[in-house]
């Protein structure tokens, strides 16, 4: 982008267009304190990308960010994805192994093992159709319990409001 006027028209990030119309804005004689309330942010902000634009042009506003590189090819994870779909029941524990031994990748947070498991469509919350710790036994003796110290509770009288 060359110019104020397309930064402003074409970018999809909202800090890009706010720092190149803080500086258009700036260009068509507004001050910097009506530009920042304008914008809803500090004149030290409307002068710091002031100077940027003055020393490095329209490309000194672009954001300098541009994210890592993926573990995993596109190809890879699409991969991992099917593999997943086939499964019936999956860990976070199994589908590590398996990034492991197919593509040599370990990641350093479970979090993108849980982004995989949920672009296969699981979750990676462990769930059990039963309570493990259940006891039928005290189950049917609460139930008794509560039913022999069961009783209605009596509506109000329309009398009595």
């Amino acid at each position: 982008m060359n110019s104020l006027d397309e930064i402003i028209s074409a970018s999809s990030d909202v800090r890009e267009v706010k720092r190149a119309l803080s500086v258009k804005l700036l260009q068509n004689g507004l001050s910097a304190i009506a530009v920042s309330e304008v914008l809803k942010v500090s004149v030290q902000y409307v002068s710091k990308w002031k100077v940027k634009y003055e020393a490095e042009g329209a490309s000194g506003l672009a954001l300098g960010y541009v994210g890592s590189q993926s573990y995993l090819s596109e190809q890879e994870r699409n991969a991992t994805v099917a593999w997943i779909k086939g499964q019936k029941t999956l860990s976070v524990e199994q589908v590590r192994d398996y990034v492991e031994a197919e593509y040599e990748v370990v990641y350093q947070c479970k979090q993108s093992y849980y982004d995989l498991l949920e672009a296969g469509g699981m979750s990676y919350h462990q769930s059990e159709k039963q309570n493990p710790k259940r006891d039928e036994q005290q189950v049917q003796e609460r139930r008794e319990e509560i039913k022999k110290n069961w009783q209605p509770i009596a509506k109000p009288s329309s009398a009595a409001m």
